[in-house]
């Protein structure tokens, strides 16, 4: 009997001992589980705020060389979002507004600023002396912030930075181990560092005293049928319709009918309108080696493809250079007036000049003979809106898609700042209103707009 008894308590407590031990290693999944959803918040949060003081620093930027009313209301307006979604992202992170009062105060500071702006602009007419200084002072705070929390984002994906979470601090003073920085020292440092912002006076509570949903190009064109947009597919890549497989149909803004078609140089994915049947994009999934043609030879294999496609009356604008590619954006050109939404991209591999990519996109869903009337102001007037700080180097007629679909003909002035940064600002031909200005960042993979 007492044999049997012992039995049994040992085995109630090897049971109790698994048990317990079982929900230990269920505690210690869900600890890490919740630990990784902390860390995935954190990460989430930390570059949504570098995504929108970016674009809040190119808003600042921008209104500085901005003379129309509207045009300066809409960028307050874009400030001021920004703003705001920069402050909502820095309340997810593990940092007091203590730690974080400069930054935390310039962007609070901004955003009232850009409200206020928006509200009276309009009806003082544009900027005030004052005011213009106010936006240049904080564009130039912002442009250093922006580039610290990038600099930041690059370290942490290397592996330099350690976003701070609570857990991780007390485990490293627990065990007193050698980590990587933590980003709160490195946000310690932009503290240190935030340059003195301008005194604002203002009625506020911080104040001091391109596609079209419709393919025109495609409208009243017949259906095409699997097998014609097969042949149309291999044509186009000039292979044999052996090599081209149907995959079935595509939706989206333009159905189209799918291949895949395995050439020489890899595997390719052809979409071929329903309606039409126009080939409307192509992707390689090669990856290409190492580079060796020049920039200015990839640009003339594209334009030849182009040729031999059978566009024509389209000119190159700008190109990109991304994985070994060289993407080409080319526009259509009427009577002298570059249409920008009918877009057409080509991407050429530096490697060995294959054509890597098409994007006919934007050309089939804006694409037409347009009836271009003739400008109201002059010339002269458009260049008199640009901004003084601006040196405009040329002008020329353009089609530009509004932000409501609608096509506006305009004076495109291209200009340099002081600083030597190329602008482009676009006047309304027919009012002489303000209608966009973009940023270009130039360096040797091409050109960037912001």
């Amino acid at each position: 009997m007492r044999k049997r008894t012992t039995i049994r308590i040992l085995s109630f407590l090897s049971a109790g001992v698994i048990a317990a031990g079982a929900l230990a290693v269920t505690a210690q999944r869900r600890a890490r589980s919740l630990e990784l959803y902390a860390r995935a918040n954190t990460q989430h949060a930390f570059d949504e705020l570098v995504t929108s003081v970016s674009e809040l620093s190119t808003a600042l930027e921008k209104s500085i060389y901005v003379t129309d009313p509207a045009l300066e209301s809409a960028l307050c307006t874009q400030m001021f979002g920004r703003a705001v979604t920069a402050q909502m992202a820095m309340g997810s992170l593990p940092y007091s507004s203590q730690e974080l009062e400069q930054t935390a105060g310039f962007l609070s500071r901004v955003g009232d600023y850009a409200c206020t702006l928006a509200r009276t602009v309009g009806a003082n007419g544009g900027y005030s002396e004052e005011e213009l200084h106010n936006l240049t002072e904080l564009a130039d705070t912002a442009n250093v912030m922006a580039m610290n929390l990038q600099d930041m984002q690059s370290r942490l994906m290397a592996g330099r930075l350690t976003m701070d979470e609570v857990y991780t601090t007390a485990a490293a003073v627990q065990a007193q181990e050698d980590t990587a920085p933590l980003a709160g020292t490195a946000f310690q440092s932009m503290e240190a560092e935030f340059p003195e912002l301008p005194t604002l006076i203002y009625d506020g509570p911080f104040s001091e005293s391109m596609t079209s949903p419709i393919p025109v190009c495609l409208d009243g064109m017949p259906e095409a049928d699997e097998e014609t947009a097969k042949q149309t597919a291999a044509r186009f890549l000039g292979a044999g319709e052996k090599n081209v497989t149907p995959l079935g149909e595509c939706g989206g803004d333009i159905p189209c009918w799918c291949f895949g078609a395995y050439l020489a140089g890899g595997e390719y994915s052809v979409y071929v309108t329903k309606q039409g049947g126009m080939v409307m994009s192509v992707l390689s999934s090669r990856l290409p080696g190492q580079a060796r043609l020049s920039a200015e030879e990839a640009r003339a294999i594209a334009a030849g493809f182009m040729e031999q496609v059978g566009f024509s009356d389209m000119e190159e604008s700008y190109h990109r250079i991304e994985g070994g590619i060289l993407t080409v954006n080319f526009e259509y050109e009427q009577e002298g007036v570059l249409c920008y939404p009918d877009l057409v991209k080509v991407g050429v591999a530096l490697d060995n000049g294959a054509i890597m990519s098409y994007d006919a996109k934007g050309y089939l869903s804006a694409h037409q003979v347009r009836e271009l009337s003739a400008p109201v102001i002059s010339e002269e007037d458009a260049l008199a809106t640009a901004s003084p700080a601006l040196s405009v180097r040329s002008v020329r007629l353009a089609v530009i898609p509004s932000e409501g679909g609608e096509e506006k003909l305009c004076y495109e002035l291209t200009g340099r700042s002081a600083e030597g940064r190329r602008y482009l600002l676009y006047v309304n031909a027919a009012t002489g209103a303000q209608e966009r200005i973009l940023i270009l960042l130039e360096d040797e993979t091409g050109t960037l707009t912001l």
